[in-house]
């Protein structure tokens, strides 16, 4: 089957939004929405493609693409060879020169839409960047540890150079116990890292950087104002989490697990195959050593997260800086 090159840009305003397109009637995939751009013609470059189409379809001239990710997509009738940029610099007001709707969106609401297939891998793409990084993410559960314990586990990972937080409270904690994880959330922020609770309603004033919902909310309609991000087992749940709005999902588990040995992993090839339709980026989770951390990564997962590994270490951070190595060589 012939590869059809293609160019594509990723317009981004001063406020973090994109541009997307709706494919008119007459063209293949009429009414999906898309980021704009179209066939590079022969003697082009992709880059030259990109200049000609902006200008062509939404009357802007590029002063500056980026080259972001080229990605190769079979549809029914061909296969074609995405190459995206990112735009941030161009000249002209962005309009729909040949009668297209044209909106301008956050990443996070763009997964609500009816939307190319392969247009979506972007919209993850771009979510994976505003992911804490290293992404490495600490899920701090109080009632897994005796408190000064898991305090001590926090507070090294952090000192090794955790950036992300995600604290698990199933249930209300003591007032002493609220006291230490309120006083925890903040020395996490001041020492830059983000904080995300995943608390039962209502939220307790603990400082935060987002909030991380169970399926249980997702399924009952919690959408809170704030960025979340939310766990997830399959391809509905992770849909059902994108369309909400999830700027990430925590999918488990990729290998088989002490907590839940009943419980059938994913295993690596259908984590990949899952990463490859998602629209939101992929946390691993579930049986993660430091050794898996490269097998994990290669399935195309946007980081890892650990409970266990971290917590019930002898030396909580050595091993953060063993998980960190693998981002940190």
């Amino acid at each position: 089957m012939t590869v059809v090159p293609v160019a594509t840009g990723i317009l981004e305003d001063e406020n973090g939004r994109l541009l997307i397109s709706l494919r008119p009637e007459g063209k293949p995939w009429p009414g999906f929405w898309e980021f704009p751009g179209g066939k590079v013609d022969p003697g082009e470059t992709p880059e030259e493609a990109l200049h000609r189409e902006l200008w062509e379809e939404i009357g802007i001239r590029v002063q500056d693409a980026e080259p972001f990710r080229t990605l190769d997509y079979t549809y029914p009738e061909r296969t074609v060879r995405l190459h995206f940029y990112r735009v941030r610099r161009w000249d002209g007001a962005a309009h729909g020169k040949e009668g297209q709707q044209i909106r301008w969106l956050y990443p996070w609401e763009i997964p609500a839409l009816e939307c190319l297939p392969a247009n979506l891998r972007m919209t993850a793409a771009v979510l994976e960047e505003s992911l804490p990084h290293p992404p490495l993410c600490l899920i701090v559960d109080p009632a897994r540890v005796e408190p000064q314990a898991f305090a001590h586990a926090w507070r090294e990972a952090l000192r090794a150079g955790l950036q992300w937080v995600i604290l698990r409270c199933k249930s209300a904690v003591d007032e002493e116990s609220a006291k230490l994880l309120k006083s925890l959330c903040a020395e996490s922020l001041a020492a830059g890292a983000q904080v995300w609770l995943n608390h039962a309603e209502p939220l307790p004033d603990w400082p935060h950087s987002g909030r991380h919902l169970t399926q249980s909310q997702l399924e009952a309609g919690l959408r809170p104002s704030e960025p979340f991000g939310a766990s997830c087992h399959n391809a509905g749940e992770i849909h059902q989490a994108a369309q909400a709005g999830a700027r990430y999902a925590l999918l488990s588990p990729l290998f088989s697990t002490r907590s839940h040995p009943d419980t059938l992993p994913l295993g690596e090839k259908a984590f990949a195959e899952l990463v490859e339709t998602s629209a939101i980026p992929l946390i691993a989770l579930g049986g993660l050593s430091v050794e898996r951390v490269p097998a994990a990564m290669a399935t195309g997962a946007s980081g890892v997260a650990i409970l266990s590994g971290i917590l019930d270490a002898p030396d909580p951070f050595v091993t953060t800086s063993d998980f960190l190595r693998y981002w940190r060589p």
